[in-house]
């Protein structure tokens, strides 16, 4: 018998050696504790007691809670992935994920912003009591609307990785780094954030992008920053205004230019 908190800390580190990104690795970590949680109040004390039929009345449980079968799906292989895990180390015979079908996700149609939001997003995003702050935001938005950076690439943007005419994304969604072009208007804006950083105690930090307090923004701090925004714009309707709208927003505008 196999007790949960020894199996998903062992699972951890195993994933953080096979390069994981850090991210990554916490969003497994918040996630299988709220998969013990959930079994350990039905009863269910150890890893490998959970059976097919287990595996199903949980599924049905997000179900009822209303959670989208998308969010299900990943929910369920991140504990699946654990078996697996489990698997090749000997300590279980049989994935009770493995022969539990995934849920059929429902297609959504993704709007991009039109060219009168992104202007009013720009113009909102850069009214700041601070002028630092207020570019700051400008120029995070850019880079996800701009260059198709996925918010959490955003900040973890280092200064050393910004080059003259590309910046470097390393650890990307993958494991992979990649080299990304910068347009003529987007370095105009990272340099203007860059010579009102460059005057504040927080220069000397590691991170292009820095939070109020002067440590490495957080997805969580862009996803609020979007959320002020939205609550000021005249957006459409069918619009998710998130950070993956702007990075899908990025590639309807290269299709739009013929790429």
């Amino acid at each position: 018998m196999y007790n949960w908190d020894e199996i998903i800390d062992e699972f951890l580190i195993e994933i953080g050696v096979r390069g994981y990104a850090e991210q990554t690795i916490y969003n497994y970590s918040t996630k299988l504790i709220n998969i013990k949680d959930y079994f350990t109040a039905q009863g269910i004390k150890f890893i490998d007691d959970v059976t097919k039929q287990d595996v199903k009345k949980w599924i049905a449980e997000m179900q009822k809670k209303g959670m989208q079968a998308s969010t299900i799906n990943v929910t369920r292989n991140r504990l699946s992935k654990v078996y697996d895990y489990m698997i090749e180390e000997d300590y279980i015979q049989k994935n009770p994920c493995a022969k539990v079908k995934k849920l059929r996700v429902q297609k959504k149609i993704v709007y991009p912003l039109n060219d009168h939001e992104i202007k009013q997003m720009l113009a909102i995003a850069s009214k700041n009591r601070s002028k630092e702050i207020g570019q700051r935001n400008v120029t995070m938005l850019a880079l996800m609307l701009d260059a198709g950076l996925r918010i959490n690439e955003v900040m973890s943007l280092k200064t050393e990785d910004i080059l003259e005419n590309q910046i470097l994304i390393r650890n990307a969604k993958g494991n992979k780094d990649r080299a990304v072009a910068l347009t003529p208007i987007l370095k105009r804006e990272m340099r203007k954030y860059k010579r009102l950083k460059d005057k504040t105690k927080h220069k000397d930090c590691k991170y292009f992008f820095v939070s109020q307090r002067g440590g490495k923004g957080t997805t969580k701090i862009g996803a609020e920053i979007m959320q002020e925004i939205k609550k000021q714009m005249d957006l459409r309707s069918v619009v998710r205004f998130s950070p993956h709208t702007l990075r899908h927003t990025y590639a309807h505008m290269c299709m739009r230019n013929g790429m």
